[in-house]
């Protein structure tokens, strides 16, 4: 998977993941279950990609930092 393709589907991804939590810790937001290493591993990928962000991924990284700003 090629970059562009990398960060069209970023989107995708942390909505399956976050549509997929089963209890709450952030408002509306259920983690419960979910494998911490995995979402470790997300947050700091998004963190390098959101350093740089190419103009694709600009909304993404408005999110996350949206979410980590809420923790």
């Amino acid at each position: 998977m090629d970059a562009v393709q990398l960060h069209a589907a970023l989107p995708l991804v942390l909505c399956s993941l976050l549509v997929s939590m089963p209890v709450a810790t952030l408002p509306g937001l259920p983690v419960a279950g979910l494998p911490l290493g995995e979402v470790q591993a997300l947050n700091r990928e998004l963190g390098r990609l959101c350093a740089d962000p190419p103009r694709q991924a600009l909304s993404v990284c408005r999110i996350h930092a949206r979410l980590v700003k809420s923790l």
